[in-house]
Parts: structure tokens; sequence; C-alpha cells
């Protein structure tokens, strides 16, 4: 019986065929998520425009030209096999450390007391850290295969790797960032098959050092007593919470109207930063809410769906690693908002105002949309139409009957 094998030969720039065949649901949630936070945007930075550049859009220009070179970037990303990543993990992740380190040793001291930002903190590594280290640990794991059970080559330098990174960025100080890096970074070694006894020893360790660390640093020990204090009387939780809920509350169902919030003009600090989900809250209501909540399940359900389809093991990791990476870090700062966990400052991806957060969640979001269009493979060949063709009549040859059958 003749038989008909066709090998495909990767090449690292995708074939116009498949071009656009990713996940148009998936799109569907970056884009209205992106939308709804350019609107926020300008809704809680024109005052600041007015008062400190005496331009009601300095912000949202500078925002808007952030999105631009995400946007190039992200379509950018998707012109070419992911695989090619792989070349550049290591370099990626040495130059994030070089960054993290020339923070921590050449920039000062900013306002607040914390060293996290080049150029008046309009880059910041430890943002490009979160990437840097999916792409490297889903090569890492995917290179291991089944040796990362065992402790020499599972557990001993994974958490090493992760680490270094962290006591870096919780050097700035900046906890919540290195506790999102470490909680990503363990979800991949866990879905990478990992033994659950070394998973269970890393969780206790790495809960171990959290609740060292909460327990060290005076700022995290703070926001941590004003919490617990907060549980037993609500008037005790911190001014920043206590405006958050107050925003929330006044919005209702439907809002008071897009631009017409008052706790952006003083109350609430960091109102186009931190807080920009308690002044959507309040001006798109309980609806503009769940508005959000329902497309961010959107891009968890099709981000998962994308690592469980993936062709190959770093495909799949990578998805789940930048899938993981934007729900978690949603997760908390909606999570501070409503006082659920103690107050912590990191961003709501895509819709917090920041130019280095917003550029490398849509590079993030570029890798996983080229992840999803890489698995449409499995159902279209990639080959030109000449050699279909050919591929189709050789097939029906092989089905004519052969003194050779029987």
């Amino acid at each position: 019986m003749t038989t008909v094998n066709i090998v495909r030969k990767r090449s690292n720039r995708v074939n116009p065929v498949l071009r656009f065949r990713f996940d148009y649901w998936l799109l569907l949630s970056i884009a209205g998520l992106l939308v709804l936070g350019m609107l926020m945007v300008y809704s809680t930075t024109f005052d600041y425009g007015l008062r400190f550049q005496d331009d009601a859009t300095y912000y949202f220009r500078r925002q808007f030209m952030a999105l631009g070179l995400g946007f190039i970037a992200l379509v950018g990303v998707m012109q070419f096999d992911y695989h090619i990543l792989r070349r550049f993990s290591v370099p990626f992740l040495g130059a994030t450390l070089a960054g993290l380190l020339f923070v921590l040793f050449f920039t000062a001291v900013s306002d607040l007391g914390a060293q996290r930002g080049l150029y008046n903190d309009s880059y910041q590594p430890s943002e490009i850290a979160k990437l840097a280290m999916i792409i490297y640990i889903a090569h890492w794991l995917s290179s291991k295969g089944d040796r990362i059970k065992l402790l020499t080559y599972g557990l001993l330098p994974f958490s090493v790797i992760v680490g270094v990174v962290c006591a870096l960025i919780v050097r700035q100080p900046d906890l919540s960032t290195a506790g999102l890096i470490a909680l990503v970074s363990f979800t991949l070694f866990f879905v990478a098959g990992a033994d659950w006894r070394q998973f269970a020893v890393a969780g206790f360790l790495g809960g171990a050092v959290f609740l060292l660390l909460i327990n060290t640093l005076p700022h995290a020990q703070a926001r941590v007593d004003a919490y617990t204090q907060a549980l037993s009387d609500p008037a005790q939780a911190s001014w920043h919470v206590q405006q958050s809920l107050i925003a929330l509350g006044r919005g209702g169902i439907f809002g008071v109207g897009l631009g017409e919030s008052t706790q952006k003009f003083g109350p609430l600090p960091f109102a186009h930063t931190d807080g920009v989900f308690a002044i959507l809250g309040e001006e798109l209501g309980l609806a503009g809410t769940l508005l959000v909540v329902v497309l961010l399940g959107m891009f968890v359900w099709r981000g998962l769906r994308t690592a469980a389809r993936a062709r190959d093991s770093f495909g799949s990791l990578l998805a789940m690693g930048i899938t993981c990476w934007i729900v978690y870090q949603a997760f908390i700062n909606i999570a501070v908002i409503t006082a659920v966990i103690p107050f912590t400052g990191i961003p709501l991806p895509f819709m917090s105002y920041g130019g280095t957060s917003l550029a490398i969640t849509m590079v993030g979001a570029g890798i996983l949309l080229n992840v999803s269009r890489d698995s449409a493979l499995q159902k279209r060949p990639q080959g030109s139409g000449t050699r279909r063709k050919t591929t189709k009549r050789n097939t029906r040859r092989s089905r004519r009957p052969s003194a050779d059958r029987f």
C-alpha cells in the first residue's frame, strides 16, 4: 500500500494563507479592554493635564503613543513563528536583569521612596521582567521534559532563577510585582508536570518567604495592619481603600456618567493608575465593572483554550503564562479596589495609565494571538495551493485498488 507523507519545513515567517487565522474572540476581548482603558485614561487625567501641563489631552496623548507602539509591536510579533522566541529567551532575561540592577545602583530614590524606573519613571524594567520571565520559564520547562520531576533538574534551579529576579524587584521595593512573577512562574512549574511533592515544598517555602517579607518591610506591614483593622471596623481602612469604595458605591447600577466622577479630583489618590477600576465603577456603574469582568473572563477562556490547543509544550506554556499573568494582575487590582485583600499598587492590564505597562502587555497579547493562530495549522495545511492539489491527487491515487493490497 502506498502512503504519502508530507513534511513541513518550518519557517520563521508566517504563511500569508494563515496570517489572519487567529482567535477573533480573544482579539475582541483585548480590543474591548483597550477601548474602555483609553476612555478612562482621558476621564481620569484631563484634570491633571490642565493643572500641570496646561493641556487636557497631555496624558491621554502619551498613553495613545504607548498604545500605538504597542499595536505596532503586537502586529510585528504576529508576523513570525513564535518559536523564534526560544533563541532570545536568555538574552532577553539577561538584559532585563541588567535593567533591574541599573535601576537599583544608578537611579535616585523617587518622592514615594522607591527605585523602579528610568527617565522619570517612564521606563520600568520590572514590567518587562514579567514577559521576560514567562518566555524564559516556558523555554526552560519545555526543554527539560520529565526531568523537572528530579530535584537537581527541577525545583533547585527553578527556585534560583525565580528567586534572583524576585529579589531584585523586592529590593526596589515592589512586593506586588515580585509576588505576581513568582505566582505565574510556579503555576507554569505545576502545569509543566512537576512532582506534587516538589510543588508542595515550593509553595510552602514561597509562602514562608512572602510572610517574612510582609513582616519585615515597613510599608507592607503597615498595609496589612490597616487591612486587619478594617475587617473589624471599616472606618479604619486606609484612605485609598475608603475612597475606592466610596467611588464604587456612588456609581450605583449605571454610574453618574462618563467624565462626571468627583473622586478623581483629589479624594482618590492615583485614580489614573491603581484606582482606574474604582473610577470606572463610579462613572459607568455596576454595568461597567461587569463589562470589564466579562471581557476578562472571555480573555481567560480563549487564553486557556489557546494553551490547550497549542501544538507543542513551549507554545502551551507560553500561552498559559501570558494568560495567567494578565488575569492574576487584573484579579489583584480589582481585589484591592474592592477591599478583598490588603492594598498594593499594581495596574489594571490594558486600562491603567502607564506606557511601559501598556506596551509590554500588548506584546504579550500579540504572542498569545500568535500561538492561537499557530494552532490553526492542525486544521489547515500551510503549503501552497499547488502543493495541496498535488497532495490530494496523490492521495486519491493511493486509494485505488492495488495488487499489493489484500
